[in-house]
């Protein structure tokens, strides 16, 4: 079962109707493109997207205990599109209750709360990182984006049940498949190149795919020059480890690549129940999970 999980990404990206067992020529392209990035630290940093100014800042001020809303207000009201955002969701039916419109950055702060703005903050900005290209975009590249956030979500409520802090889970859980834009992007790359109606998927592709993305997303934290903490869980997170941070993501990500399975049908709630108290996590957060997995992928455009 866990070597099926391993692929249910990549199962829902490209189907499962592909039996073959050798990798055809495509494949071969894309991953020669990708073994040629992964061995030349030149072509990586330049493969690797810029993680905005603004998110590094917000992280050192939310990492900060003695941080307050005044610093936050302050780095939020420097990023319009940020800016925008906040006042959009302390407005929205989730958080407001009262009779006058919330028009100030700084009382949107304080609606919203350092839990409210970190899930906002750290999502919107990552998007300028994720996989754009129009052409493959709805095929593959939004599989990424929802499970990723899916991943966080799940990493948040599993950081919250067992008291520990959300913003390194939510935060983790969302950079953990960066290095699968990369590998989006070599796919794009060797695809552009043959005929229409081409498509990668053999078992075999799948594997290594999910194996060399998990490398991938570590030395991106790397370049980004992220806390250690994060690189040291994004280094182990298909291990399970004595890391409580690795160790929510390896959970988180498994959950919700179990959830791929499950909403194919490939996956009965019996062994669902089984994997569940294997990994010692509560059957509610399994459920609140798939009450709010549909939200999050319409969520994601």
């Amino acid at each position: 079962m866990l070597k099926k999980l391993s692929t249910a990404f990549y199962d829902a990206m490209f189907g499962t109707n592909n039996t073959d067992s050798e990798i055809n020529h495509i494949e071969e392209r894309a991953l020669r493109n990708v073994r040629e990035i992964l061995n030349s630290p030149q072509q990586l940093s330049k493969q690797i997207p810029p993680l905005p100014v603004t998110l590094l800042q917000l992280i050192d001020i939310l990492k900060d205990p003695n941080s307050n809303f005044d610093e936050i207000t302050k780095l939020i009201e420097q990023d319009p599109g940020l800016a925008v955002e906040v006042l959009r969701v302390s407005n929205s039916s989730l958080y407001f209750r009262g009779n006058q419109e919330v028009t100030s950055i700084r009382n949107a702060v304080a609606l919203l709360g350092i839990s409210g703005i970190t899930n906002i903050s750290t999502t919107l900005l990552l998007e300028k990182v994720k996989p754009s290209k129009p052409i493959y975009y709805k095929m593959f590249g939004k599989q990424i984006w929802i499970h990723s956030v899916q991943c966080a979500f799940l990493c948040k409520t599993l950081a919250i049940e067992n008291k520990n802090d959300e913003f390194d889970a939510y935060f983790l859980g969302l950079i953990h498949d960066v290095g699968k834009i990369i590998i989006f992007n070599c796919l794009c790359d060797a695809l552009s190149k043959e005929f229409p109606g081409s498509k990668p998927g053999s078992q075999a592709f799948k594997e290594l795919m999910a194996e060399m993305s998990a490398h991938i997303s570590y030395f991106i934290a790397v370049e980004w020059k992220l806390p250690a903490i994060y690189c040291e869980a994004l280094d182990v997170q298909r291990e399970v480890t004595s890391s409580v941070l690795s160790e929510q993501l390896y959970k988180g990500n498994l959950l919700s690549e179990l959830y791929l399975l499950y909403k194919r049908g490939q996956i009965n709630d019996t062994l669902i129940e089984a994997i569940l108290e294997k990994l010692s996590v509560k059957k509610s957060i399994w459920e609140e999970f798939v009450e709010m997995a549909p939200k999050i992928e319409k969520s994601v455009h």
